[in-house]
């Protein structure tokens, strides 16, 4: 089944990192409101939705597309937030 593939997750995890990235080597880690830092807090709280929705069986079908579809629009916003 494809909602239970956990190359859905992979896009967000990518984002998570990047973000993560951006904000330590960038800001300097110097505030937490931040947004890098908001949304890599965010990523992982959805992240962490994901996989008690799919453990309790709650998770409804193609989910997985949304969070994906976020994971690659954070990890795209991450990496052009380096160049700008």
């Amino acid at each position: 089944m494809l909602e239970s593939t956990p190359l859905a997750l992979l896009p967000l995890i990518a984002g998570v990192l990047v973000l993560t990235i951006r904000f330590y080597a960038r800001e300097g880690a110097i505030s937490i409101f931040n947004m890098s830092f908001m949304l890599a807090t965010f990523s992982v709280a959805l992240l962490v939705l994901y996989m008690v929705l799919l453990v309790l069986s709650l998770l409804p079908p193609y989910a997985w597309i949304g969070f994906g579809g976020f994971g690659l629009l954070i990890t795209v916003t991450g990496i052009w937030s380096f160049y700008r």
